[in-house]
């Protein structure tokens, strides 16, 4: 298992404009389970800064529209970064 975490960590030291890509997933995952309305991508809690809040606030479609469009402008912006770092450096 070190082998393979030290593997990688020499890939991203040589190739570190892979993370985009790997930012691109995690984007990918949570516009998915915004729009399966996932239980674990609008989690609990109180604070201003938590989903669950601005949940109550305006409702559960509201908030996941927005988020879903924030999670594809995210895909998008990581794919174009990954695109012109793959291609001009």
């Amino acid at each position: 298992m070190d082998e393979i975490i030290s593997d990688f960590k020499n890939f991203m030291e040589l190739y570190p404009h892979y993370g985009y890509l790997i930012a691109a997933i995690g984007f990918g995952i949570f516009l998915i389970g915004y729009i399966k309305n996932w239980n674990w991508v609008m989690e609990s809690g109180g604070g201003w800064r938590n989903i669950a809040y601005w949940e109550t606030k305006f409702g559960n479609k509201a908030v996941r529209w927005c988020m879903g469009i924030i999670s594809f402008i995210g895909i998008g912006t990581t794919l174009l970064l990954f695109t012109y770092y793959e291609l001009y450096t």
